[in-house]
């Protein structure tokens, strides 16, 4: 009986530090080399707006993820180590990740597809990870060839002119096979 006592103490301990450890402790992530959904902090809690701009309060322990990935309602968020989200574009362990600045329901939102940045007048390409696209990239059936040198704006789409060889048209469609 005393055995049965002890083990029962005993799980009651382990659970109590790992609710311990959950609730207070904040949320840690890995660091990988591109953004992956395991990477992340599942969240719920709060918006809060100020002058700086948008945090999220977590409704269990009132804090913020700091330099964490967040998944929130299907989207992925990334928040920088103040606690504040990120919006526009943003190098992350030595990826370009493009987080949506129009105000909103889906701002500070990591962008997967095209992204048109009126700063730049062009248009860019992340994969599925979020990632900015460079190089020759076949999307939606067509090719086309995304700035891939810090020379110029790294990742704008090319337009109305010759590529290796190919020309790119107004809308950045390679206008041959490749």
């Amino acid at each position: 009986m005393k055995l049965l006592q002890r083990q029962i103490l005993m799980r009651s301990f382990v659970a109590m530090t790992a609710l311990f450890l959950f609730l207070f402790t904040g949320s840690q992530h890995s660091l990988s080399f591109a953004h992956t959904k395991d990477e992340s902090v599942y969240i719920s809690g709060n918006w809060v707006e100020d002058e700086v701009g948008w945090r999220f309060v977590n409704q269990w322990n009132l804090s913020s993820p700091a330099g964490a990935w967040v998944e929130y309602q299907g989207n992925s968020y990334y928040f920088m180590d103040n606690g504040y989200m990120v919006t526009g574009w943003k190098c992350l362990n030595n990826h370009w990740y493009f987080f949506n600045t129009e105000k909103g329901k889906q701002e500070g939102a990591m962008a997967i597809g095209w992204v048109h940045d009126p700063d730049y007048n062009g248009s860019f390409y992340t994969n599925e990870y979020g990632i900015l696209s460079t190089g020759w990239h076949r999307v939606s059936g067509s090719w086309y060839y995304f700035n891939q040198n810090q020379d110029g704006v790294l990742g704008l789409m090319a337009t109305n002119r010759m590529i290796d060889g190919s020309y790119v048209d107004e809308k950045g469609r390679m206008n041959e096979v490749r």
